[in-house]
Formats: structure tokens, sequence, C-alpha cells
């Protein structure tokens, strides 16, 4: 059909987020969706339909970015197997239990590492998973409640600093002045001006301090804790960890030697070599947001995890706890550990890969319509910046689709590029969101395979958090729509109204469950 398929567009994301949620499968499901949209795309029949979804499978391995990213993973996986197998998560829980005494200590130390480690949402991920995993499990709690953390202080985090996000959120900045003619104003200067008005990004950060800080929660996260406190089970009866390390390697080697080195020696080796990576692949630049520009950001962190793996091996060796056929074995165990997570992020991207072959986004635009009133304007973008990174899973695709519209469309309504700064970061706002949440984005799976927790349940306990703050940013960009009030009010009196609602909605849901929101323990 040519021009896309209209409505049907919509279908393939549709199949696989509501069977996500219905069956808890998410490989299936994904597949599901992916044939949905091959069939569809060739006119029903379900032979050739099968062709091009593997074909698009395919596709997805063989790109040579995601083959990067697939490869990272796999030898983060060994990494962290070295760290674990050498003793150094052993040592890590040691030193935290004389130091973190509570669990409000562990939720502050983990979002405190992820608003730290800033520039890259991946590294982010897996530092922060890799050094608190254990010291929640100590503390009780959830795989659920760390993974939330981690994903709220990834993207989120990695749109707001320096970072390789950054360096793309200015080149899309730059493709919307180019599509609006606009020659009096630096992408950069844009990008700066935007960052105020990436409300949801900025309420997220602080939301999830809120939470741990008066160590409120409400919905399904406030059921998963009560499971935690009462139980000690970081994930419920049924549940699927994405990774699982004491089940896949088994218990740490007997390491009397094993110190802090042991656990931060391969994670510095990761976080040195990747920032070294950004700067060698970005070197023809001659400032540092050039650099970040110019970097390859895939190549980069797969020269990290490889340092990472590297370090665990020589490590082994080295200390003469492993052979040279254990240090192999643990090596392929790492490899074992990111099966299912590679697994997702292949079909994720070729749903992805499916979805912009049927023209998706072309639809969505559509829909949007010519006329429309100029305070209505950032709650449209917001709006349907929520929808395609939610089904389609992909923040940088939607910041692709939208930011060459939203500009040129802003400075043809305005003329004002202040205007057109604050819908720039409108449209990273939206992005972020489904990027955050869906249950097919790359960074939520990744936040579901370092805190060890079942991926459908992250994402199920997550949603009420992230609709929270969307639906206060939405107040926020109708005050700065209609009122005209800037980013200096609108910030705090967000982050002063997510304080009430959060306390309104954890003293319902304490009522509904009969659980105490604070304590965790039945009423």
């Amino acid at each position: 059909m040519e021009g896309g398929f209209g409505i049907l567009t919509l279908v393939p994301p549709l199949v696989a987020i509501v069977l996500c949620f219905l069956t808890k499968r998410v490989l299936v499901s994904l597949f599901m969706g992916i044939l949905a949209g091959g069939i569809i795309m060739k006119g029903g029949n379900p032979f050739t339909g099968i062709e091009y979804s593997l074909d698009a499978i395919v596709g997805s391995i063989t790109d040579d970015w995601n083959a990067r990213l697939l490869l990272f993973n796999l030898l983060m996986g060994s990494g962290v197997a070295f760290i674990w197998k050498l003793g150094g998560s052993r040592a890590l829980t040691k030193w935290a239990k004389e130091r973190i005494k509570s669990r409000k200590a562990a939720g502050v130390g983990a979002w405190a590492l992820g608003v730290i480690v800033f520039f890259n949402d991946y590294v982010n991920a897996a530092m922060v998973g890799g050094v608190f995993r254990d010291i929640c499990d100590e503390n009780r709690i959830s795989s659920e409640r760390l993974s939330y953390i981690l994903d709220s202080t990834a993207a989120p985090v990695a749109t707001l600093f320096l970072s390789d996000w950054i360096a793309f959120q200015i080149s899309m900045v730059q493709s919307g002045l180019d599509a609006a003619s606009i020659t009096d104003a630096s992408a950069f200067s844009v990008y700066i001006g935007s960052i105020p008005y990436n409300i949801y990004c900025i309420l997220s950060v602080f939301f999830v301090l809120i939470l741990i800080l008066t160590g409120k929660d409400y919905g399904p996260m406030l059921k998963a804790e009560h499971r935690t406190m009462s139980t000690g089970k970081l994930v419920r009866d049924g549940g699927a960890p994405m990774m699982d390390v004491s089940y896949e390697l088994g218990e740490p080697k007997e390491n009397p030697k094993a110190t802090l080195s042991t656990f931060f020696v391969p994670l510095i080796a990761l976080v040195g070599v990747t920032l070294f990576g950004f700067w060698w692949t970005g070197r023809p630049g001659e400032s540092l947001m050039e650099i970040l520009g110019n970097t390859d950001a895939a190549k980069a962190l797969l020269w990290g995890a490889f340092a990472m793996t590297l370090t665990g091996i020589f490590m082994s060796l080295s200390s003469k706890l492993m052979d040279l056929k254990e240090t192999m074995d643990t090596f392929l165990d790492g490899f074992k550990l990111m099966l299912l997570a590679c697994g997702i992020l292949v079909l994720a991207w070729s749903l992805g890969s499916v979805t912009g072959d049927m023209k998706l986004a072309d639809y969505i635009i559509t829909l949007i319509g010519g006329n429309m009133p100029l305070w209505l304007l950032p709650i449209v973008i917001f709006a349907f910046g929520m929808v395609i990174s939610f089904a389609t899973g992909t923040s940088w695709g939607t910041m692709t689709i939208l930011t060459p519209i939203a500009v040129p469309l802003a400075y043809k309504m305005t003329g004002d590029i202040t205007i057109v700064s604050a819908m720039a970061g409108v449209v990273f706002s939206g992005a972020i969101f489904g990027d955050h949440c869906s249950p097919i984005s790359d960074t939520t799976v990744l936040a579901s395979i370092f805190s060890g927790a079942d991926h459908i349940d992250h994402v199920t306990t997550q949603i009420p958090y992230a609709i929270t703050v969307a639906a206060v940013s939405v107040v926020m960009y109708l005050l700065y729509g209609i009122v005209g009030i800037g980013p200096v009010i609108l910030l705090p009196l967000g982050m002063v109204i997510l304080y009430f609602v959060m306390n309104i909605l954890s003293n319902y849901s304490s009522k509904k469950y009969g659980i105490d929101s604070i304590t965790k323990k039945a009423l």
C-alpha cells in the first residue's frame, strides 16, 4: 500500500504490547507483533509475511550499530560473571553492610550513583545495578523498586548532561533548524534553551528521590515492596528474573583476598575505556560538544565492555583462583546471562523496523492536523511523543521523527526562537516517556536485566509512576501554553504537585491493599 497502511500501522505495536501484558512472555509477544506487521505488509499472505519477518530480524542482528550493542551486552555479562565469581560482589556487600544501615540509605545511594553516571544510559544501568543489586537484597528492597531507580536515572539523566544522548539531540535540533531555514541560532544554543522545558525528565529524577526519602509507594509497587519486606523474596513467585547471577553462575569462589577493588577495578576499566572511546572516535571535533557529536557510542561501549572482561580474565588468572578452563567457562557463562536480554533487544529493534516500513510515524503525524491554537502545541507534541515512543520503544527514533516537525511548526506559528527551544524540550520529554516505560524499550529491558527483575513486573510497577509524572508534566505544559509561565516557576510547582499527588495516591493504595505505604507491613 503506497504511502503507508493507515490505521493498520498501529496493529504491530499494539499486538506486541497487549500480548506482553496478557501473556507475560516478552519474546513471543514481540515476535507476534513483528509477524502481524509482516502479514499486513504482504497483503495477508502468511508465508511471505513470515519471510519478511525473518528478514527483518536478520537485518536487526546484522545492523552495524545493533551488532556492537549485542556484543556489548554479552561482554558485560562476562564482566559481571568475573566480578561475581572472584568475590567482588560479596566484598561490596560486606562493605555496604557496615555503612548502609537502612532501606532509605540504599535507595539514596542507588539514586545518587545513577545521577553521577550520566554519560550513557546503558553504562548507567550496568554500573548502578551491578553495585546495588546485592545491597538492595540485603536491605529487602524489591527488584521492581531497584529497576525503577535504574530506569529513572538512565535515559532521563543522560538526556540532561554531557553524554552521547546530547550529541544526538543537538543533531536533531540542527535538522529542525534546517527544515525551518533558521540561520540566526545555533543548534547548541537551542538545545541549552530546551533543557528547562524537558519537564518530564527533570520531574522523573526528582520523583524517584522523593519516593525514596519518604519511603512511600503506591499501586503495584506497594505490593511488590510488601512482598519483599514480609518474605524476603526479591521477585514474585513465578516471576522470571532477567538476570539471576547466583542461579546461573553458582556460588562465588572462596577468595580471602577479595576486596572492593575486585568489584570496582573491572568497572573502572569499563568506564575509563568507554570515556576514552567517546573521545577517540570523536577526535575530529575541536570542542567537547563537537567530539560528542562525532563519537561512535556503540563502538566506545563495546571497547569498554571488552576492557572490563579482559580485566576480569587477568584478575582470575593472576590470582590463581581459576585455571584457564574455569576462566573460559566463566567467560561463556557470562554470555548465557545475557541471552534472553539480547533476544528481546533484537526483536524490539525488529519491531521498530517493521513499524518504520509501515510508516507508523507518518500516520500519527497526519493526525495532528494543520490548525491548532498555540497554547495546545506543547500538549500535542508531548502526547504524540509519548505515543510514538511507547509504541516503538525508541526515544531516539521518536526524536528523529518529531524534532524536524516541531521546530519548524513552532517557528512558523511564532517566529520566536525561545518557543522553538521550548518545543524541542517538549519533544525530548515525550520521547523519553516511552523509552522510560515501554516494555519494548532497550533501556527498560536493561533496567530489568541489571536489577534481576522480571521484565513485565518492572514495567507494570513503573508505569503508574511514569504516568503520574507525565500527567503533572501535561499540567505544566498547559500552564506554559495558556498563561505563559516559565520553567523557573513551572519546575518547582511541578515538584510540589508531585509531592501532594504522591501522598494522595499512597494513602489510597494503603487503604485499598491493606498495606502501610511506609513500613510496607499489613494493616
